[in-house]
């Protein structure tokens, strides 16, 4: 709880204290709680599960703080046995909700399995069935009109009664109290502030009345329309029925996909790009070998192809230079985006759907500078951005989310604090910027530093601090996975990795959650595809929706490489604290 407001402390205090600690003698306590205030002490995570009557090879095996008598009474249990249950007992409903705005659902549990219909966002169905490791459910529809296979991680399970649909409450035009939710799902909180318990969720669409505000006008405490749900909700996820509907913000220009095009491979050192096909024509820039690219027009012109550059550099190349390599996206592709910087993409099939996103750097190259998001104040303090506007406010040419960070209470005045957009977040582990400090607490958490010549370490000081960014943990060391990682759900990743020679830096983000496209990669599977790209070491940065990869575009603009997923939705990026950056001098 280090540095952590002392009002979030008290609040947590109320709750049993459960900690792990592995290789100690005892529990490591942390204040204010007392020596003996603790609940259970999870002591390690790889106990013979076959002891204790299950298959596992790994559990987590626990103290509890007190005798027998005081975990039955904590947990009202009894020394009578269990009585079998009834034989073929009624099954009970299992309901669920779609999360996303539009779900496949398929013949069988499969990815590769034809789709037989698509169920909505917020719809509720039923479960029949699942496969074994339930990353399947077999669902119907509730008025049976559709059966077939769908992917779990998209299904919310629906704990309260369903009631049977009915149209929302129209409200009086005069009244200006009526908002829509215009974010997938919602949280409903005690009060206002995100250290709250949530008390439920509103989803997309849904109509809620406005009770009372804070005096910032940050959260609106709200009851739904049928009044089950009272609590307080970020107002930026709420629009009043009386404004026209949303335009999206401008996004950042995604790089296209290109899947139903001719791809080339260059086979010659260096090929120029031309405004036009001939050699006469301007040259707008170059390709090098073994660049993968895209034919946007092969067959016009019999002598020149039509190509399209990463950062969209749209021109014509000789073919002469060119070798064709698919009539479709191969599952590698390859370009040097600036000198000593490269970008590689890898789709994976195995053991999901993934697609692997890689920025190669040559720390050796001159004219490389990198640049964590610094802090105007000098404080851990920071105005959230996401990561295309870092990238262009600092006129980077690659950059991607940095670490973790938490929310400020209410108290702070976003709109004086932040005048230029974005809302006031803490960075919660260290972190510098170009020789300042400006989050000095000193965490469990790995900490990558970036010296001025560009010389990279892990955990690891090399003369005065330059740039810092903390990640998550290590999940590569000395060219082996660690061990005993957490056994997290398959989720997006942003990952850094460093050669054993330290002379190359390997930024990598794995898209996730996105079925049918790319499902996203656990702890082990991260540190495995760190090590297939020459990483000796590896860290686990901020992921989920905070991943996202950028870079300069041929028109000074940012473009995303990955499909970064804010809020259930792709090609969101996600507002975060800080970044990692860099520029290529001139």
């Amino acid at each position: 709880m280090t540095g952590a407001p002392a009002a979030s402390v008290n609040y947590f205090k109320q709750y049993p204290l459960c900690i792990a600690n592995y290789g100690t003698t005892k529990p490591l306590v942390p204040k204010p709680w007392a020596t003996d205030e603790w609940t259970f002490w999870q002591f390690t995570d790889n106990g013979d599960g076959t002891l204790y009557g299950v298959e596992s090879l790994n559990i987590d095996l626990n103290y509890f703080n007190g005798d027998t008598a005081a975990l039955q009474q904590r947990f009202d249990l009894v020394d009578t046995p269990i009585p079998d249950p009834d034989p073929d007992p009624e099954p009970a409903s299992k309901k669920y909700r779609v999360t996303v705005p539009s779900l496949k659902v398929r013949k069988e549990a499969s990815l590769t399995a034809a789709q037989i219909g698509s169920i909505l966002l917020n719809e509720v169905v039923e479960e029949i069935g699942a496969n074994a490791d339930r990353t399947w459910l077999h669902i119907r529809k509730m008025d049976g009109s559709l059966t077939g296979w769908s992917f779990a991680a998209y299904l919310q399970k629906v704990t309260s009664p369903v009631p049977d649909p009915t149209p929302d409450p129209v409200p009086d035009e005069e009244d200006t109290n009526w908002y829509r939710v215009t974010s997938a799902s919602l949280k409903v909180r005690e009060d206002a502030g995100l250290a709250f318990n949530s008390l439920g969720l509103v989803y997309f669409g849904e109509l809620v009345e406005k009770l009372g505000a804070t005096t910032d006008g940050v959260w609106l405490k709200i009851r739904n329309s049928d009044g089950t749900l009272t609590g307080w909700v970020m107002s930026e996820y709420l629009i009043s029925i009386h404004s026209p509907l949303p335009e999206e913000p401008p996004s950042t220009t995604p790089v296209p996909d290109h899947s139903d095009k001719k791809w080339f491979r260059v086979n010659t050192a260096t090929l120029n790009v031309r405004e036009a096909p001939g050699t006469t024509a301007k040259i707008l820039g170059t390709v090098l070998k073994n660049d993968t690219i895209p034919a946007l027009d092969d067959s016009s012109n019999p002598n020149w192809v039509k190509i399209q550059r990463l950062d969209g550099l749209i021109g014509w190349c000789s073919n002469t230079y060119l070798v064709s390599l698919s009539d479709g996206r191969p599952s590698s592709i390859r370009q040097s985006l600036f000198p000593g910087i490269t970008y590689l993409r890898t789709d994976v099939t195995l053991p999901r759907l993934n697609v692997v996103h890689v920025i190669a750097i040559d720390l050796q190259t001159a004219k490389l500078e990198f640049l964590v998001t610094p802090s105007p104040n000098i404080s851990n303090i920071l105005c959230s951005r996401v990561t295309s506007a870092f990238l262009e406010e600092f006129k980077l040419q690659v950059a991607i989310n940095g670490g973790y960070y938490s929310y400020v209470d209410n108290t702070l005045d976003s709109t004086a604090y932040c005048p230029n957009g974005g809302v006031p977040v803490k960075v919660t582990d260290y972190a510098a910027s170009r020789g300042k400090v400006y989050s000095p607490q000193k965490t469990a958490q790995p900490t990558i530093f970036i010296g001025p010549r560009n010389q990279v370490n892990i955990n690891k000081m090399d003369g005065y601090v330059f740039n810092a960014v903390s990640g998550d943990r290590v999940v590569v060391d000395k060219g082996i996975v660690v061990k005993n990682l957490a056994a997290l759900a398959p989720a997006p990743r942003t990952a850094v990795g460093l050669s054993k020679n330290a002379r190359w830096l390997t930024l990598m983000v794995v898209d996730g959650r996105q079925a049918d496209y790319s499902e996203g990669v656990t702890l082990p599977e991260l540190g495995e595809l760190l090590i297939s790209f020459g990483a000796y070491t590896g860290v686990n940065m901020d992921g989920g929706g905070s991943s996202t990869m950028v870079i300069k575009g041929f028109d000074g603009k940012a473009r995303v490489l990955n499909s970064p997923i804010d809020m259930g939705k792709p090609g969101r990026e996600r507002p975060v604290a800080n970044h990692l950056g860099l520029l290529v001098k001139p």
